[in-house]
């Protein structure tokens, strides 16, 4: 109101009222103009932005495309592609590879995203050892490796992870310069914050910081739970899905839940933590300390008998007719069953199987699927249970998608 009255110019021939109105439709005309200029300045800049990271991402997805590809599909004119093909090259994302064939006159260059114009290293935390690689734009993973030590939370451990990290990107020939970050999975429950590891069954610990291990690096860090970042690899891998429950079954058990391409957490950050369902009453200990859970019946250490490499020393057994090892895998899957027709019923989506058990229950897969009909409630087939698109390190690939996509998408 006193900007009003200080904007009126009143004088003797107009009646107040008149003024008022007069002056409150000046001063709205003037706000909207200055909201329009601002608006036409960000949009500006915005604009270049958008069209840019749409060329970069449409070539990123296709693979190979020519510049008249771009035009048609993005609905943008020709020096326009011209130009982000500039600052794209400038950039050193882009590069030629060869031409189509002509179809008359003159041939069309193919332009093919750089995928390892920029690289991510994930690593994998178990109780026993660590498991690192690299990734590139794409996903496309480098060999890994697997370091065998004692998980701990101390600084030792730490710094034995940083060096672990500048040896393999030494080994590699990865320039640091090109690296967006370093992705962790851990096996547990993280705070909100990512700032403290609140149970991690496997390894043994509650209420502990996870500064100690980060410290050292000297990349960003992105920290997710093992089987959220297993849940986020498929979905980035598996374009016909939007929802989906992640199954990842290894020495620990975790699930995950992706609805509508938004991953499910819950309200404190334990959500989908399905291997402390309850199966039996009163049943084998946990190592979560409770009893029954279903973590205790489908880890891979059931099958192991505790030992870490000794799961694929079962299954050689079990192909060879050992009748110890079929007798333990009959109830490991009438357990597994139970465990994914619940999940099933409670959030009827399509469900991933996958952890370490993935690499090994190919062979057994069909088996596990015609188990579900005979339990199911309400299916006729199992169609919606698909394997694991990896048999190992899904954990250190999700978590370093997180960087490769968010470069993608802010291009």
């Amino acid at each position: 109101m006193l900007v009003i009255i200080r904007e009126l110019n009143y004088n003797d021939g107009d009646s107040f009222i008149k003024v008022f109105y007069k002056t409150i439709h000046r001063i709205i005309i003037s706000r909207k103009r200055t909201i329009q200029m601002k608006r036409t300045t960000t949009t500006t800049t915005d604009l270049k932005r958008i069209n840019r990271n749409k060329v970069y991402r449409y070539i990123h997805e296709k693979g190979q495309v020519s510049k008249r590809d771009l035009v048609t599909a993005l609905g943008l004119s020709l020096p326009t592609i011209s130009q982000n093909f500039s600052e794209l090259f400038d950039m050193g994302l882009l590069h030629y590879t060869g031409t189509f064939e002509s179809s008359g006159g003159r041939r069309s260059k193919k332009i093919s995203a750089i995928a390892d114009a920029r690289m991510v290293i994930g690593l994998e935390i178990k109780m026993e050892h660590i498991n690192i690689l690299a990734i590139d734009l794409k996903g496309n993973p480098f060999p890994n490796e697997r370091i065998d030590v004692h998980f701990e939370i101390s600084d030792n451990y730490g710094k034995f992870i940083a060096a672990q990290i500048d040896s393999y990107i030494l080994e590699k020939g990865i320039r640091k310069e090109i690296l967006l970050g370093v992705g962790l999975s851990i096996p547990g429950v993280l705070s909100k914050d990512k700032e403290y590891i609140i149970c991690a069954p496997t390894l043994r610990l509650k209420q502990v910081p996870i500064d100690a291990i980060t410290k050292h690096i000297p990349f960003e860090v992105f920290i997710e739970n093992d089987a959220n970042a297993g849940g986020y690899a498929e979905l980035h891998f598996r374009k016909d899905l939007e929802t989906l429950a992640f199954v990842s079954v290894s020495e620990g058990v975790g699930g995950a839940l992706v609805y509508n391409g938004v991953q499910y957490n819950g309200m404190n950050n334990r959500g989908v933590e399905i291997g402390h369902m309850t199966v039996v009453n009163g049943g084998k200990q946990c190592h979560c300390g409770k009893s029954g859970c279903l973590e205790a019946y489908v880890s891979t250490s059931v099958l192991a008998e505790g030992r870490d490499k000794g799961v694929e020393e079962f299954f050689e057994k079990l192909r060879a007719g050992d009748a110890s090892c079929t007798i333990i895998w009959e109830e490991y899957l009438s357990f597994l069953c139970m465990g994914i027709n619940n999940i099933r019923t409670i959030l009827d989506c399509d469900i991933i199987l996958g952890g370490a058990l993935a690499g090994f229950i190919i062979d057994y897969f069909e088996d596990i699927k015609l188990r579900l009909i005979r339990i199911a409630i309400f299916d006729t087939d199992s169609n919606y249970l698909h394997l694991s698109n990896y048999t190992a390190n899904e954990g250190a690939i999700g978590t370093a998608l997180h960087f490769a996509d968010q470069f993608v998408k802010n291009v």
